[in-house]
Order: structure tokens, then sequence, then C-alpha cells
């Protein structure tokens, strides 16, 4: 049985504080040009959080799990990885900003024309916006992570998603959460925020990519170890 990786990622909070709040701020400062950009034209908000946001999270999260494993993962660490885990998030990020453009576009297509034959390609641009999102809960950290091609992570971004239902909601109500609380907190709060959505996006990644390792092994010993 696994041990409760919550607590475990909530006790590397305080012996890390200086690489989890340098992270933190790097994501908290492309948030809010991302708010800026998004008070002038509302995709470019959208742009900057797939291609800037995102990626710069994918590299806290790539840190996060690495101190979760007991490893230690400082501010050197983290400028050292930066670039390429900013440029590997990136690849994963920048297909889903560009189906959450088409469905946005969609959808403001058919809110300004309220043409009925636009509503089909609004409700599926919105569907694929949201799968691409639920796998990419996956995908992002494990190839920011440097476990696989592009092409595999999505596959076990895929395999572990549908199978795991409840963690991966579970990081996308985070998520979703601190994007609200950003809109109402202080500028000293959202700076630090980042933080403990990263440990807790991390943790719900290894709790799922566990139960998926011993689902495969249970199910079918012959063909190996599940993707890690």
């Amino acid at each position: 049985m696994s041990r409760p990786l919550l607590p475990a990622a909530l006790r590397q909070v305080w012996p890390n504080l200086p690489v989890l709040a340098l992270g933190s701020v790097l994501v908290a400062f492309a948030w809010g040009l991302a708010r800026v950009a998004a008070a002038a034209v509302s995709w470019a908000g959208v742009v900057l959080i797939g291609l800037l946001v995102l990626p710069l999270l994918g590299a806290l999260l790539r840190g996060c799990l690495v101190l979760l494993t007991g490893d230690h993962f400082g501010i050197g660490t983290l400028v050292r990885t930066l670039p390429s885990s900013f440029a590997r998030g990136l690849r994963i990020c920048a297909p889903v900003t560009g189906v959450a453009l088409l469905g946005f576009a969609g959808t403001y297509a058919w809110q300004v024309s309220g043409s009925p034959w636009l509503l089909p390609s609004a409700a599926l641009g919105s569907i694929i916006t949201l799968g691409a999102l639920y796998v990419g809960i996956v995908a992002l950290p494990y190839h920011v992570g440097g476990n696989g091609s592009w092409l595999r992570s999505w596959q076990v971004g895929l395999f572990v998603a549908t199978r795991n239902p409840v963690p991966v909601l579970a990081t996308m109500a985070a998520v979703v959460l601190a994007v609200l609380a950003a809109e109402h907190l202080s500028v000293a709060l959202v700076l630090v925020l980042p933080a403990p959505v990263a440990l807790v996006w991390a943790s719900a990644l290894r709790t799922a990519t566990e139960h998926s390792r011993q689902m495969l092994a249970a199910t079918s010993p012959q063909k190996g170890a599940a993707p890690r």
C-alpha cells in the first residue's frame, strides 16, 4: 500500500521554501502579464496562459515531483533546468492552446451570430478543449520530467487520466479554485499561490501513476512495468 502523498507534499514546503517561492514568483509574474493582455484582447490572455504561464508552471511541477521522491531540487537546479523544462512544457501546451483558441473562436462566432448552425461546432470545440485539458493534467508534468516523447506523453496521459479520474479532476478543481482566488487575493498572496497548486498537482499525479502501475502489474505482469 502506497503512503499518502499529499501530507508528504505539504512537508516539502518549509525546507524547500526558497525554490518554491522563486518558482511561484515566475508563474505569478506570467499570470499577471496574461491578465493584462486579456483585459485588452481576450484571446491574447488565452495565448499567454497556454504558452507562458503553463510551461512555467510545468517547470515548477518538475521540481515538486523531484522533491516528492526525496531528492534535492534547489534554486540552482531550477535555474539550470528552466529552459529545457519550459521548452518541453511548451510542446504539450501549444497544441492545447491551439485547440482552446479554435473552441473560443467557435463559441464567439455562435454568440455573435446567434445561428443555430454554429452551435454544434461551438459545443464540439468546447468538448475537445476540455478533453485536451483533462489529459494534459497528466501529460504536462510527465513530459516536462523528461519521461518520454511527445506522443508517448499524451498516450500515458490518456491511459492514466481515463483510469484515475478522481486525482485528475481534483487537480483541475484545485487549478480552477486557484484562478478564482487569484482574482480576489492581494498581490503578495498571488505570488505564493502557484507553489501549493504545483505541490497538489504533483501529489495527484504521483497518486494516479502509482495506481496505474499497480493496475498494469495486476492485470498483465508479463508485459512489464507501467509507465513511470
